[in-house]
């Protein structure tokens, strides 16, 4: 039985030593607020409205494999705003098997922010969209963290964004002391990630879809799940953006679907409670990584706020205590600020012991109680535990612009014994 002990001793010193070999970040040594070394130029074209849009490749690191050391290119546009800067900063950041998305640059810089996209590394799709960026992440994996946790691909999206951060920050029109992020799915992640490790240098971070806490309901779940145990501590704990958003002290917006199967309520709710800077939500009703409800796309208002000071804040619900009435009904009770024009309130309720992906909310509508709203929830569902939250609708002010704006609560579980 010798062999059983040695192989049980060699298998936990090497469980013992992957655990040991990260115990310091392994984003550390590239937080230098140091712009990368451009590898190509690849020249500025000028639209007809005088944006101009200025392309390149960037070298993020250079990886070690069997094969030899593996530089990592990677494809980047800036767009620039008409007229004389220094301009506020805005990374972009695209979703899961996108690319650089130039209209997107573009469309912020027509807003005035100078904006810079990439085609982020591990998130990148197809290779004939993305012929220009590079690297040993083509071939490997999103969930790992062996034989470190520089080999997940998400290492390289993280990285590589944060590259493009310091490259737009040192260019000589953008105004180095207003920059914000902004991502959409996997682009959520990485926004949210990269505000967790440059905080002092940006202004504020938007995000769609995407947060921490993949083990409370992600797609991802079941493969972290999967994990050796010293390969899913080490994933945690540096991949995982819930072991690092307590580091994020700038207002913050997650912007998500209350069915979104990428990432649950649950695990946004939670990831949220851990920042320390001022944070805001909203949930799309019934949508599964879409949002279909009015208002519900504000992130320029919200930059505009917090990064030119130009536009008020979006609205604020704070969700507050329910109580069961004689009739069987439950009201719920929310507050709201920054909310200039008010268009309507709702209270959206579902059965809590639905599986979230699956859940059909229900709208009734809410009024003042003198102190902030109430709805009621009617007696044949508050029979059951069920979930609600709540969403205020406003007008936009004249001077920013005609759209709605919406905001939510964050949602509550009523437990009914």
């Amino acid at each position: 039985m010798l062999w059983k002990h040695v192989l049980l001793s060699i298998g936990l010193f090497t469980l013992r030593a992957a655990t040991m070999a990260q115990e310091t970040d392994p984003f550390l040594p590239y937080l230098t607020g140091q712009p990368p070394v451009i590898e190509e130029d690849l020249g500025t074209e000028i639209m007809s409205d005088s944006i101009r849009v200025h392309k390149l490749i960037f070298r993020s690191r250079v990886v070690e494999t069997p094969q030899g050391p593996v530089p990592t290119l990677v494809y980047a546009a800036i767009a620039y705003p008409a007229g004389k800067g220094p301009f506020p900063g805005m990374l972009r950041l695209h979703g899961g098997g996108g690319y650089a998305d130039i209209p997107a640059a573009i469309s912020s810089a027509r807003a005035g922010y100078a904006s810079i996209v990439l085609d982020v590394p591990g998130i990148a799709g197809s290779k004939a969209k993305h012929a220009k960026s590079t690297g040993a992440w083509q071939q490997r994996k999103n969930i790992t963290a062996s034989p470190d946790v520089t080999y997940s691909t998400l290492f390289d999206a993280v990285l590589g964004s944060i590259q493009a951060l310091y490259l737009l920050r040192a260019q000589p029109d953008v105004d180095a002391s207003r920059m914000c992020v902004a991502g959409s799915s996997w682009g959520g992640y990485t926004a949210t990630m990269v505000a967790a490790l440059t905080d002092k240098d940006i202004k504020a971070t938007w995000s769609v879809f995407g947060t921490g806490h993949f083990t409370l309901g992600a797609y991802e779940k079941a493969h972290i799940e999967k994990l050796p145990p010293a390969e899913r501590t080490l994933f945690e704990r540096w991949l995982d953006p819930k072991s690092r958003v307590a580091n994020i002290t700038k207002p913050y917006y997650i912007s998500t679907a209350s069915n979104d199967r990428h990432w649950s309520w649950m695990a946004v709710q939670a990831t949220n409670d851990l920042i320390k800077g001022p944070v805001n939500q909203f949930f799309s009703p019934n949508d599964n990584h879409s949002m279909t409800y009015p208002g519900s796309k504000n992130m320029l208002r919200f930059f505009d706020h917090y990064v030119k000071g130009t536009a008020p804040a979006l609205p604020t619900v704070i969700a507050g205590k329910s109580k069961s009435l004689k009739d069987g009904r439950v009201a719920v009770h929310f507050s709201a600020k920054d909310v200039p024009q008010l268009l309507n309130a709702q209270v959206w309720y579902a059965p809590a012991d639905t599986l979230w992906t699956s859940k059909k909310w229900i709208a009734t509508p809410a009024e003042t109680d003198g102190k902030g709203y109430v709805a009621y929830v009617p007696a044949d569902m508050a029979k059951q535990s069920f979930d609600w939250y709540a969403i205020v609708n406003a007008k936009n002010d004249k001077a920013w612009g005609k759209d709605t704006v919406a905001s939510s609560s964050t949602i509550q579980i009523v437990h009914i014994k």
